[in-house]
């Protein structure tokens, strides 16, 4: 159990730990690609305004310098090319980036047939160009192209740099975490293991009272005769030695490992519990009949395995109808030694019932705890907690007034 914990630990933390460098690694590509934008924006405008071509002297605000990292350098360093286009066609006014004409000619097309006044145009493994149109009052289209080859190479350039950084940092974080979950979790291993003495302790002490309640109430039958005092009484001796047994079995469940267990025929196990509970069904006027496949083999422990169908039998006995149907299957599934077990009964009761808290501990669908359905609300937790211990899956569905709980292995 702890191990699964740790693992989900760790690997749960650095999912987070990984979601967190993507979202940052997003936001920094979006502000990067943002002041590209905002820079090619304001340095295409500045050619415009200037009748297409570099003013002498540069001004920018101070937002634009803190923010867009404009300086007066910035625009000289700028690559760009104008042009316009008139009625007699297009002419390339003002060129400042070193291109073969028929290309430049290209992108200039790909400029004016664009429906937007501003855009990006990209020449795959070449460059990458910002273009900004405006159109005069005599209806010619003024365009600049702004080459941003070098800006989107240095935030790709940035970002790799980046991606590299965070992973790792991502694989020192899943060494360390690995190298100290251990300690992380040691309260939690130790917490487990003092509530697994202090029950393995107080069920033995119960034990020797019981022992002794027991045979007092016997010797009062002896000397007095039966009672209804000392009926009740043996059938709560008998409920506590089987929550105490339960109890046991709970905190057991961590001694089940794979390398312990064995090939069994769960085929006789399973016709061998049913059959079991078949006498105490039908005295109560319920039918209990089963459909088993013979000779199914199953990597198991027979103890814990026994004890889960005899929960889960004892389960249907318990809440199946008057004069319902309790009906326990096996069959061969379709994977290599694999086996399903279903075991179901009537219970109309059951229409408006949670079943995803079955399987919580002491959960009892009768909240009273009246007990004429004897149990404490432990067993089906338990059950589920040993077959996942020996790597099986518990289910229960509820259907046209029946309840069914499934064990696939």
């Amino acid at each position: 159990m702890f191990k699964k914990l740790q693992r989900q630990f760790i690997w749960g933390s650095a999912l987070v730990l990984f979601l967190v460098v993507m979202t940052v690694t997003g936001i920094v590509y979006g502000i990067t690609s943002g002041v590209i934008g905002r820079q090619t924006d304001v340095l295409m405008k500045i050619i415009l305004d200037n009748n297409g071509d570099l003013p002498e002297r540069f001004e920018f605000d101070a937002g634009q310098e803190r923010f867009l990292a404009l300086k007066e350098e910035s625009a000289y360093e700028t690559r760009f090319l104008t042009a316009v286009k008139s009625n007699n066609g297009v002419d390339v006014s003002v060129m400042h980036i070193a291109m073969p004409r028929d290309k430049i000619d290209s992108v200039i097309a790909q400029a004016y047939r664009s429906d937007k006044d501003s855009g990006r145009i990209d020449i795959e493994g070449e460059r990458i160009f910002r273009f900004r149109k405006q159109t005069a009052e005599n209806g010619d289209v003024a365009l600049v192209l702004l080459d941003s080859t070098s800006r989107y190479a240095m935030q790709h350039l940035t970002m790799m740099y980046m991606a590299g950084l965070w992973f790792l940092v991502l694989i020192l974080y899943i060494v360390v975490i690995l190298r100290f979950s251990k300690k992380l979790i040691r309260p939690f291993i130790e917490n487990d293991e003092r509530q697994k003495r202090f029950v393995t302790n107080a069920s033995h002490e119960l034990k020797t009272p019981l022992a002794v309640i027991s045979a007092n109430t016997e010797m009062t039958e002896i000397i007095s005769g039966k009672t209804k005092w000392t009926d009740s009484t043996r059938r709560q001796i008998t409920r506590l030695q089987t929550l105490i047994e339960d109890l046991v079995v709970l905190t057991r469940a961590d001694e089940i490992k794979e390398e312990n267990l064995t090939e069994l025929n769960i085929s006789e196990i399973v016709a061998e519990t049913a059959e079991s509970f078949r006498s105490v069904a039908e005295s109560a006027g319920k039918t209990l009949s089963t459909e088993i496949t013979p000779d199914v083999h199953l990597k198991c422990d027979q103890r814990s395995m026994g004890h889960v169908l005899s929960v889960l039998v004892d389960n249907a006995v318990k809440y199946c109808d008057d004069n319902g149907k309790i009906v326990v299957c096996l069959e061969k599934t379709s994977r290599a030694k694999g086996a399903h077990i279903s075991v179901s009964n009537t219970y109309a009761e059951g229409k408006n019932t949670d079943t995803a808290k079955f399987f919580e501990r002491f959960y009892r669908k009768d909240e009273s705890h009246n007990s004429e359905k004897s149990g404490f609300g432990i067993g089906l937790s338990m059950a589920k907690e040993i077959v996942e211990r020996m790597k099986g899956k518990m289910k229960v569905s509820y259907a046209g007034d029946t309840i069914c709980f499934t064990v696939d292995f």
